[in-house]
């Protein structure tokens, strides 16, 4: 018997909620497998002989009071022999007795383990933290020998490498460097010389030597597609672009290397010229957007056209060749062709913020400027160091806990969270479920090592993960929680928040809490209101029983009221915004969650403006370091992180809750119908009313709904029903991955499959609600082309099936989603 695929498991799985196992379906059942073991041998009935005798009377109260005593003394004997057995068997060895103790450990919470592992931080452990990033391969080899010290909990401690191709400029006996030259005689204006700090470049299939002279020159910022957009939307096109180079400025914390050589190919580029970045320069994302509409028609052929809207185009077999020089040098060439043309637009003050040589660009009339590159294949080796906390009761399923290798500040952070949870697994807690640290490798090579180990590893994965955290950045600031990732974690995030301390000071310590509607539902807040009073008389025992109810009163904030005051700042008191935002794609937890289906989170600590509720729009504004983060910001972050880590491995239901998601989609819906009103309009005919639109997620969000009041309704002690509730909890994200890839970013290997949220053609580092119908409605002109319109029937056809599927699957019925593996 073939094993049943993922999507069939779920479709089983949640089916089974509805299934209340009442008594009267067992005893039918029951009678059904009686009827079926008698055979039918179709013989005919014969009646009942009649007497042909007589016999005399006989009483019938002997054989009843023998019956009885003989019954009386069957049941006394039995009685007497388990009595018997019950002394005779020793108290740790009863069957029934161990599995109720095992039924009892795994569905019993101790909540004073948090308080434990949270006391267990110490700022004094970070006081010498500093930002400094260490080679990959030294951390690696660090980390792997600090893990395997800790061998008495941490199990499979593993250092496992890939192989991968990259191209490095070859050796200083072959030139690497720009020229300007005079046009007319090729006389040699500028010679500059390729940055000698740069070494490893980028993948070998993408950068070719060569020498190219160019004719035109074009600065597109950071090269993210809201650059490039800014540049269509001043009506800049390329000319000749075989013969043009780009230059881009590099910042990695932006825009990957590899996405900028991405984009180069992608506009067809001949060259592209990275530099570093001013070190003064700030960052302002824009909004502007270069529609799927206007890319689509620069196509001209219907096969192309086909194929764009397929997601089908890429340039896998156009390489480009790759140059990287200092600031002041580009700064040094843009200056010489200055005088080449007055017309060339200056760059938009979201660009730069101080005054600078570089502009727009364009074509180059009296000189020309030629690059010469000399690039040489190397295979290295990029490492991945894995360790283990094995669960007891569901050892099975895990959940992963990632950061970026060299990164010493997560890896300290990691590191003082293994060792919270080493000492309280010694002082005899367990567990339930199995905890995976992963320290990655090829970050600047758009997550390598995450792909390569997720593609090897897709069917343990697709079977065993409950979720991933990404700690990501770490701390970029030092006051606010910025949360991207599944809606799935809104409750759990917002309790921890509630629960771990705030690392900033205040004036005051008595303070009225300004709460603004979030998805948290009321009896949530009930319920952490007397989970607060039953923690802070944990935390305060030393003081007297007549200040008791002044310390609930007047305890310190938390990271709940720090992310409270940032909200409030930036949307206003009457407005709701979630604790958890939209994921960005600019993340390992965006690959977990928008290809595999798993439900992921991304963790930082930054300044309050990072906080946004631009939903079509990444407002990235860069973060804003203080010289010296306080030991007590790294404290509270290194808490929130073991807390959401103990709540989904410790506690007997996975702490997601489906609530949240369905106000996240009822959210989005109305969102997106305002922003995408007009559009509708020029399609309505082919895609049908937005009333159906509407309806069909309304009837998403109810099906949600309603089983998360199943949920509610399960009683915490019953294991074995919560077990079954935990499996349809795993699969609820995987649900919504489609086996068709989103047409969307440029990136050719980028294919995310995630229904309901995804990337935005025209936008880098953006996700965008619906992103199936998103694209193509975008920008959509008020006649558009027959074609387009029949593609926005298609895609919402699909969108829709996938949707009716998820409901059919949710409400119990066969549906079942199609997911490639």
């Amino acid at each position: 018997m073939h094993q049943l695929a993922n999507e069939e498991k779920a479709a089983l799985l949640l089916s089974a909620v509805d299934s209340d196992g009442d008594g009267d379906e067992d005893e039918n059942h029951l009678r059904t497998n009686t009827s079926l073991n008698v055979p039918d041998d179709k013989f005919p009935v014969v009646a009942k002989r009649p007497k042909t005798y007589q016999r005399h009377p006989i009483s019938n109260a002997h054989p009843l009071l023998c019956f009885t005593l003989v019954l009386g003394a069957f049941i006394l004997g039995c009685l007497s022999g388990v009595i018997i057995m019950l002394y005779r068997i020793p108290p740790d060895s009863g069957q029934r007795s161990s599995s109720l103790n095992l039924l009892q450990a795994a569905t019993n919470v101790d909540l004073t383990i948090r308080t434990k592992l949270l006391q267990s931080i110490e700022k004094a452990n970070f006081t010498n933290l500093t930002r400094s990033i260490e080679s990959e391969n030294d951390a690696a080899n660090k980390l792997h020998e600090k893990w395997k010290s800790y061998s008495s909990v941490l199990t499979r401690v593993n250092k496992l490498t890939y192989d991968i191709n990259l191209s490095q400029y070859a050796l200083s006996t072959q030139w690497s460097g720009a020229k300007l030259l005079d046009s007319k005689d090729g006389k040699e204006l500028l010679k500059v010389n390729l940055l000698s700090t740069e070494n490893i470049l980028s993948f070998s299939s993408f950068i070719k030597s060569g020498e190219i002279d160019g004719n035109s020159i074009y600065y597109v910022n950071y090269g993210r597609q809201e650059d490039f957009a800014y540049l269509f939307k001043n009506r800049i096109n390329f000319q000749d672009r075989q013969k043009s180079i780009v230059f881009m400025r590099r910042q990695r914390t932006i825009i990957s290397q590899t996405e900028q050589i991405h984009q180069a190919i992608y506009y067809g580029f001949a060259a592209l010229v990275l530099f570093d970045d001013n070190e003064n320069s700030q960052t302002k994302t824009t909004n502007d957007r270069f529609p799927f509409y206007q890319d689509w028609v620069r196509y001209t052929s219907f096969q192309e056209r086909q194929n764009f809207l397929d997601g089908t185009i890429n340039n896998e077999n156009h390489s480009i060749s790759v140059l990287i020089l200092s600031y002041d040098d580009v700064e040094r060439i843009f200056r010489l062709v200055q005088t080449d043309s007055n017309k060339w637009l200056t760059c938009p003050t979201e660009w730069t913020h101080t005054v600078t040589a570089l502009k727009i660009g364009g074509t180059l009339s009296t000189t020309r400027i030629r690059l010469v590159v000399n690039v040489e294949a190397i295979k290295i080796e990029l490492p991945v160091v894995m360790s283990s906390i094995r669960g007891i009761s569901d050892p099975d399923h895990f959940i992963m806990v990632g950061y970026q290798l060299g990164a010493m500040q997560q890896s300290r952070i990691i590191n003082e969270i293994i060792e919270a949870y080493t000492n309280q697994i010694k002082n005899g807690w367990k567990p339930k479920r199995s905890i995976l640290f992963c320290a990655w490798s090829g970050l600047d090579y758009d997550h390598y090592t995450i792909r390569r180990w997720l593609s090897d590893n897709s069917r343990f994965v697709d079977k065993n993960l409950i979720a991933y955290l990404d700690i990501g950045n770490g701390i970029l600031g030092n006051s606010t929680l910025n949360l991207h990732g599944s809606p799935l974690f809104e409750q759990v995030a917002y309790q921890t928040a509630d629960l771990v301390p705030s690392p900033l000071e205040h004036n005051h310590t008595c303070y009225h809490r300004l709460v603004p509607t979030t998805t948290v539902s009321s009896n949530e807040e009930h319920h952490h209101s007397h989970e607060r009073k039953r923690r802070d008389g944990d935390e305060h025992q030393h003081h007297e029983e007549e200040n008791e109810k002044q310390a609930v009163e007047c305890e310190s904030h938390k990271l709940l009221d720090e992310w409270n005051r940032a909200s409030n700042n930036q949307i206003g008191l009457n407005k709701a915004l979630g604790i958890v935002q939209t994921i960005d794609i600019d993340s390992s937890a965006a690959l977990f969650q928008l290809q595999y289906g798993i439900p992921s989170i991304l963790i930082e600590m930054t300044e309050q403006q990072a906080v946004t509720n631009d939903t079509f729009y990444a407002a990235l504004v860069p973060p804003s370091f203080e010289r010296k983060l306080q030991p007590e910001v790294y404290v509270a972050y290194t808490q929130f992180v073991s807390e959401i880590i103990r709540r989904l491995v410790d506690e007997p239901l996975i702490s997601f809750n489906l609530t949240n998601y369905a106000k996240q989609i009822d959210k989005q819906v109305d969102e997106y119908v305002s922003h995408y009103k007009r559009e509708y309009g020029s399609v309505g005919s082919h895609i049908g009313r937005i009333n159906e639109f509407i309806e069909t997620f309304n009837d998403l969000t109810k099906s949600i709904q309603a089983l998360q009041l199943h949920i509610n309704q399960i009683s915490q002690s019953d294991y074995f029903q919560l077990q079954s509730i935990n499996k349809q909890l795993i699969e609820f994200e995987r649900l919504f991955i489609s086996n068709d890839q989103l047409p969307g970013m440029n990136s050719i290997d980028k294919k995310y499959k995630h229904t309901l949220i995804g990337p935005a053609y025209g936008l880098t580092n953006t996700a965008v609600p619906f992103p199936l119908l998103s694209n193509i409605l975008y920008g959509i002109p008020e006649d558009p082309p027959t074609e387009l319109c029949d593609s926005s029937k298609l895609f919402w056809s699909k969108l829709k099936k996938h949707i009716h599927f998820v409901n059919r699957t949710l409400n119990g019925f066969d549906g079942l989603v199609d997911k490639s593996k």
